[in-house]
């Protein structure tokens, strides 16, 4: 696990490098869902789309079949873990699995995202949160660039077309995705 998450933080920072100065810029700062409660973002999330940096997205180029698994874990610093799971390439492909803690919630739904002791956090912010859906908008600021990602989930795995759309719609409209990045759709056909 040690040689994963230094795997994890090396490519990270090597990817950072590469990536072009002006892709600097401070990330941006949604309020969270209104009303938001953790144990009503506990459990399964299926991921249906997503719009995600070239910092984000080499980590999950070869994902399918991709979700979460959110645990809510105490009051304190640490609030929830967080088990980011996919397989590689295929609906048969070898799973994997990269599990995160979400710490220093304020205010609700509001939180810092980190994979261990010593690599950098990103912000986690659940914008929209209702029972069968939600979005979740993560970002992280290095001295070279910004990297973010907006994830729609379902806790199906499959979402209702206008929905998604009135979602992506509503991610764009508060300026979360400065690149114009396209929506990429996550493969869940022949997953479950």
């Amino acid at each position: 696990m040690k040689f994963f998450l230094l795997f994890l933080f090396i490519n990270f920072i090597s990817f950072s490098i590469c990536i072009k100065v002006e892709s600097k810029f401070p990330c941006s700062n949604p309020d969270p869902a209104p009303g938001f409660k953790l144990e009503n973002y506990e459990g399964i999330w299926y991921e249906i789309a997503k719009i995600q940096t070239s910092g984000g997205a080499f980590f999950e180029r070869n994902c399918v079949c991709t979700y979460l698994n959110v645990t809510e874990v105490g009051t304190g610093k640490v609030r929830a873990d967080v088990d980011n799971v996919c397989r590689n390439k295929s609906p048969t492909g070898e799973t994997i699995i990269a599990s995160a803690q979400l710490i220093n919630e304020n205010p609700p739904g509001k939180f810092q995202e980190t994979f261990g002791p010593g690599l950098p956090t990103v912000s986690y912010t659940i914008i929209t949160l209702e029972q069968e859906y939600s979005v979740e908008y993560d970002c992280g600021e290095s001295n070279f660039a910004t990297n973010y990602c907006v994830h729609f989930m379902s806790r199906k795995p499959t979402l209702n077309s206008t929905i998604l759309n009135q979602l992506i719609a509503q991610a764009e409209d508060l300026g979360l995705n400065p690149l114009n990045l396209p929506v990429k759709y996550t493969l869940q056909d022949g997953c479950w």
